[in-house]
């Protein structure tokens, strides 16, 4: 093969595009590419291309750090080094709120805030600085102790956003009444209400009327949204977006009766739902699986003693480890 031959590929535009596409999406990627020369900088600089990127790389996003909510603030901690690291100030958000807001989650460059008033949610862009001021709709007002949510971009539409509110409307000692509803930029409005009446019967009970949500934020699997619930029922609601669905979903049944267990969901190993429990040092890891005939169950995937990892003394150590919250930023 001639040089000139061996050459030709990167003097194809469509070729590079596609070879430059799968670079890795570090903040500093496409400026160290854009240095090379003139025709790259022209690429990787276009709307279009830029565009590709993010959604090339839209499910392996770099976790860049973390906003952690406080007193009329939303502060950035940066994970990364640099040149890749962006420093606090630049993602951090000052409020006009004169309470406490909490960040609800982020996902696909928005962050979703619920101010302490609980009759609106933010949602802002830390790269642009852009912010959504959105009224909670009918059926949501009045239950502020009950309410999560998530935000992610509309697939396919430049600048349009999604935005699902979750809540527990209210329960007797039998049901509890679930409220979900979504939002579009793109049409302004919420969409329909969804509320199932969900039977307590199979689910925990303590002897706690109220029903919370556990602060964390939603793990996306799918078209599915997870959050923990607890309180009366130590539970996890899925919240399916394409069918437009509301149910709740038992944890593993030797977890229903500890009183001190802390969880919460994450994506398991190799897909799927998965769960975090820790009672005391001893860190479980579960998996839920379906069978042939359709049967969903949870099965243990992996027992971690933390004392021992950790290299802690159970019997000295007076606070016993936490699964702490935090918003990520990818």
């Amino acid at each position: 093969m001639s040089p000139a031959a061996a050459a030709a590929p990167l003097d194809d535009e469509n070729l590079l595009a596609e070879i430059l596409l799968r670079l890795p999406p570090l903040p500093s990627t496409l400026l160290r590419a854009s240095l090379v020369c003139k025709r790259w900088r022209l690429l990787v600089s276009d709307v279009r291309f830029f565009r590709r990127f993010r959604e090339h790389h839209r499910h392996s996003p770099p976790l860049l750090g973390c906003f952690v909510e406080g007193d009329r603030c939303v502060s950035y901690t940066p994970t990364m080094d640099p040149p890749d690291r962006v420093p606090a100030e630049r993602l951090s958000l000052q409020l006009d709120e004169t309470c406490h807001s909490w960040v609800l989650g982020s996902r696909h460059g928005l962050v979703l805030i619920s101010p302490n008033s609980r009759n609106h949610v933010l949602v802002w862009d830390p790269a642009t600085g852009e912010q959504h001021r959105i009224a909670f709709p009918p059926g949501f007002v009045g239950v502020a102790n009950s309410i999560h949510g998530a935000v992610l971009r509309a697939a396919g539409e430049a600048g349009h956003f999604q935005v699902i509110l979750v809540g527990v409307g209210g329960q007797d000692k039998q049901h509890m009444r679930l409220l979900a509803r979504v939002y579009s930029s793109e049409k302004g409005v919420w969409g329909a209400l969804i509320s199932p009446l969900i039977p307590f019967e199979g689910y925990t009970t303590r002897g706690i009327f109220a029903i919370y949500f556990r602060g964390f934020s939603a793990l996306m699997l799918g078209n599915s949204f997870y959050w923990c619930l607890g309180g009366r029922s130590d539970a996890i609601l899925e919240f399916d977006l394409e069918r437009q669905t509301l149910d709740v979903i038992r944890i593993p049944p030797c977890l229903s009766e500890v009183d001190l267990l802390q969880f919460a969901v994450m994506r398991a190993e190799g897909g799927g739902l998965g769960l975090l429990s820790i009672l005391g040092f001893t860190a479980q890891l579960w998996k839920r699986k379906t069978d042939c005939n359709g049967v969903a169950s949870w099965g243990m995937a992996t027992t971690i003693e933390l004392d021992k990892l950790l290299s802690l003394n159970p019997e000295k150590e007076r606070v016993q480890p936490l699964i702490e919250r935090a918003c990520r930023v990818q």
